[in-house]
């Protein structure tokens, strides 16, 4: 298929006529018409059926566009980065934060360095740890800012900052009347756990099967702190979450506790190893860190 091909078959394929990507694309109908049937006749068989007016995709059609899909991304950004260049810019980096930092950390951080650096672009993307580590690896992403510092070659993770597990719970929850408590406090509430898809999900798991000396019986697990921390708000029960989702956008009509038998967690950004840096990523990255250390001096609300 050559490039037009696909531009046009992706834009009937989510219209769904050919209207409609005739209309998304900015040209005529028939030439869209014309170009479909092109592509049809160079691959040898039908990427679309006609059935009331609508153009619905044959199975072929639908598997195909699993295989276009990225295709038509990485020109969309191509073209993206090369409007960019023609534009004079001076610099663009594609960045990529696990959910927590778009809480509060990384927006901040963000509208700072652009402020301060007009002429440089930036891409924000919010994605779980692994998969920032597979963007990284994919080239779709410059930096990302992660939990944990995975040992994975060809990825550097620099710690930036320390943060710690800290318990919510609603206010009616009569939990140890002390500052820090320990897993076990909080055994015989309804809990609100991650699941074991990610790094943290799955280290806060074991500690807590250890500390109950059982299988942690959960009644809500979900796959982000953030969502934890709503359904606490709703008395939905007790979570263990980070320190930077519990403490962004930090409420007052839930508790508070420090959690003892817990490790600290470490804050990385990671990049690519053995690839030149710029002046343009370390300022960016300095502006994360800076972020995050200002972030981690937060401290435990007073009810006093």
């Amino acid at each position: 298929m050559k490039l037009r091909h696909i531009e046009v078959f992706h834009a009937i394929y989510l219209t769904g006529s050919a209207s409609g990507a005739a209309r998304a694309l900015n040209v005529s109908q028939p030439g869209i018409s014309k170009v479909l049937k092109h592509a049809e006749d160079t691959l040898g068989f039908k990427l679309f059926d006609r059935r009331k007016g609508r153009l619905v995709p044959t199975e072929k059609g639908i598997i195909l566009f699993e295989q276009v899909e990225p295709v038509f991304n990485k020109f969309t950004e191509l073209k993206s980065f090369a409007s960019q260049l023609a534009d004079n810019k001076k610099g663009h980096i594609r960045f990529a934060m696990t959910p927590a930092f778009g809480l509060e950390i990384g927006p901040k951080a963000l509208a700072q360095f652009s402020t301060q650096n007009p002429d440089i672009t930036i891409e924000v993307e919010t994605l779980h740890s692994m998969e920032i580590i597979k963007a990284l690896q994919k080239r779709t992403i410059d930096i990302g800012m992660i939990f944990g510092a995975p040992n994975i070659p060809g990825i550097r993770t620099t710690v930036i900052g320390r943060t710690k597990f800290v318990c919510l719970a609603p206010l009616s929850y009569k939990l140890p009347n002390k500052d820090a408590i320990k897993c076990r406090d909080i055994e015989t509430f309804p809990l609100i756990t991650l699941n074991e898809k990610s790094v943290l999900g799955r280290l806060l798991a074991n500690k807590l099967s250890k500390a109950f000396e059982r299988n942690v019986n959960s009644r809500i697990v979900v796959e982000t702190y953030y969502i934890a921390k709503q359904l606490v708000r709703q008395n939905a029960g007790v979570a263990i979450i980070d320190k930077i989702t519990g403490f962004s956008e930090m409420t007052t009509d839930v508790q508070y506790k420090d959690i003892l038998d817990l490790v600290d967690i470490k804050v990385c950004i990671a990049t690519r190893a053995n690839e030149p840096s710029s002046d343009d990523r370390n300022n960016f990255i300095n502006a994360l860190r800076r972020g995050t250390q200002q972030f981690l001096k937060k401290t435990i609300p007073s009810r006093e």
